[in-house]
């Protein structure tokens, strides 16, 4: 158990961020976020977190310590728990400042390639990594919704750290976590699971519980996943198919009410991160035919992600 309460800073308070800082608030822990400017910044700022419809049904608020986009303003954190869009996490640097010297940067977002840019920035032996599967959506600036529970799995990032006391704190905040040696085959699972999903629902529309009522949404889905696992393969990381669609179908029915975060922002008409889930397996294809289903799906939402450049709308 923690003797003291800890000072957690959540770098990219959207839904999931939003959920996670509920969480460890209850657990009696001091939560601040680390928030670009826009309507969310203001709303937490002004109002809290509203938690709508949790696991129970009820609605809960939940006051921030601190809120803001400048590190100075914010208090020196053991923890800062990363889930800013992945396209972002290299203007990260400054929070340096505020991370306490037996501190850790945990990432937790989306894709590939966050761990690499954020052990650049603040050193391989401070940076941790994983994967979160719970659901949350946005509702409105600061109101998420619960959409389903999940797993945390989190290891230390080349070389780094041990991360026991990261998955005690999470556990003791009611969450599933585990602490694993190698947190890559966590990262790539993930990213089989969001390049089937995230993209499928963002073209779709449809909310997750939906697709899996659709037999050529389930279709498409299992060729990206098939597609996915060759990359990871090439990656150094064997990923097993038939394991791969079972996690996914086990998820579609445990966030069946959820609203991917793909489609929340093709919705709202900001920039998705395709360029770190399909992009990224794009780069290990050895030439330009290969992994057909990913290069289409990935050209559309593309597509999508430049209107939303022409419409300067901006990422929460």
């Amino acid at each position: 158990m923690h003797d003291a309460p800890l000072t957690i800073t959540i770098a990219g308070c959207g839904a999931l961020g939003s959920l996670l800082a509920a969480r460890l608030l209850e657990a009696g822990h001091r939560v601040q976020a680390f928030q670009r400017p826009g309507l969310q910044l203001q709303a937490l700022r002004k109002n809290g977190i509203t938690l709508e419809h949790d696991r129970d049904g009820a609605t809960r608020h939940f006051r921030l310590c601190a809120v803001s986009d400048a590190p100075e303003q914010l208090a020196p954190s053991r923890l800062i728990i990363v889930l800013v869009k992945a396209y972002s996490t290299a203007n990260l640097g400054p929070l340096g400042d505020i991370l306490t010297t037996d501190g850790t940067v945990l990432t937790l977002q989306n894709g590939l390639g966050n761990a690499e840019v954020l052990a650049g920035l603040f050193g391989p032996q401070r940076v941790a990594a994983g994967i979160a599967t719970y659901g949350a959506y946005s509702c409105a600036p600061g109101v998420v919704g619960w959409g389903g529970d999940g797993q945390i799995t989190i290891g230390p990032w080349n070389g780094g750290t041990a991360v026991d006391w990261i998955t005690q704190l999470l556990q003791e905040a009611g969450l599933q976590a585990t602490g694993v040696d190698d947190p890559r085959p966590a990262i790539w699972t993930k990213l089989a699971i969001n390049a089937m999903l995230n993209t499928v629902t963002a073209l779709t529309g449809m909310r997750n519980g939906e697709v899996g009522n659709s037999p050529p949404a389930l279709e498409l889905m299992q060729q990206l996943g098939r597609e996915t696992t060759v990359a990871a393969a090439r990656a150094g990381v064997p990923l097993d198919d038939q394991v791969i669609w079972e996690l996914m179908c086990e998820n579609l029915e445990r966030t069946a009410v959820n609203r991917t975060s793909m489609l929340q922002d093709v919705t709202a008409g900001r920039r998705t991160e395709i360029d770190f889930i399909t992009g990224g397996v794009l780069r290990h294809a050895i030439n330009d035919s290969e992994f057909p289903y990913t290069r289409a799906v990935h050209a559309l939402i593309r597509a999508l992600d430049l209107q939303a450049e022409r419409s300067g709308q901006p990422a929460e």
